[in-house]
């Protein structure tokens, strides 16, 4: 048995663990309920994300910019291309 029900309507919540986070789903609404600290470890997770995605453009621009022609964004992936998805993403996929 649960051990929270949804302030929305009443219904059992749901408990997610994921990526060390742990919060609180309203199966009919969609709401989500997060314990104290989560929402630090959720911005911490974003944080560190950004700082890798960053350090990796870094390294892919100072690889990239010996060339001379307006070719670098065909020669990269196209012009802002991540190649992968956020764990934010992932997080609330449910």
């Amino acid at each position: 048995m649960p051990l929270l029900t949804s302030p929305i309507d009443g219904s059992p919540m749901r408990q997610v663990h994921r990526f060390g986070v742990e919060f609180d789903v309203c199966p009919t609404s969609g709401g989500v309920w997060l314990d104290k600290g989560e929402l630090e470890k959720i911005m911490v997770m974003i944080r560190e994300e950004a700082a890798e995605d960053a350090s990796r453009s870094a390294r892919a621009y100072n690889r990239d910019r010996d060339y001379d022609d307006d070719d670098d964004d065909r020669r990269r992936g196209g012009h802002g291309s991540r190649g992968r998805r956020s764990k934010l993403f992932d997080l609330f996929d449910f």
